[in-house]
């Protein structure tokens, strides 16, 4: 190794090691966690069902309202499940319309119920713009809602 390419690389790691030591400092790294509760009623649930073996493939297609614990309507949801296996697990994908504050969009594998289930957050828009964190989903109410658990920053 030259000398020359060695202090390029010292220098670089400094400029690296200074970009975090002030991300941290900012408070970057560090974003507090927020916690946000919403129901969705299960009412916009619709199932397409296949002739394959033991259910796999087949679909769950849903919009719902989002609401309050109370059952105020705070936005809308949307999102379509594939049924992976026999016991009834499903890969799923959503996004969470928040009326006003924007869209929160995660991805993952629904356990089969009533097993709650969690989901990687993976991104959003609005006050959610580049936010991660997990959405944990269980059934309430004999399955006609569900609760939704965010945690984010």
């Amino acid at each position: 190794m030259s000398l020359q390419f060695a202090k390029n690389m010292t220098q670089a790691a400094q400029i690296a090691s200074l970009f975090c030591f002030a991300a941290g400092v900012s408070g970057i790294a560090s974003a507090e966690p927020k916690s946000l509760t919403i129901y969705n009623d299960a009412a916009g649930d619709a199932y397409l069902r296949f002739e394959q073996a033991d259910g796999i493939g087949n679909k769950i297609l849903w919009r719902s309202d989002m609401q309050t614990e109370a059952g105020d309507v705070i936005g809308t949801g949307s999102g379509h499940c594939t049924q992976l296996d026999a016991d009834q697990n499903y890969f799923c994908s959503f996004v969470i319309d928040l009326d006003d504050r924007g869209i929160i969009a995660g991805q993952g594998v629904r356990r089969t119920e009533p097993m709650p289930s969690s989901f990687p957050i993976i991104g959003g828009s609005g006050e959610f713009e580049g936010v991660t964190g997990t959405m944990i989903s269980r059934p309430v109410e004999d399955r006609a809602r569900f609760v939704y658990e965010i945690e984010y920053q």
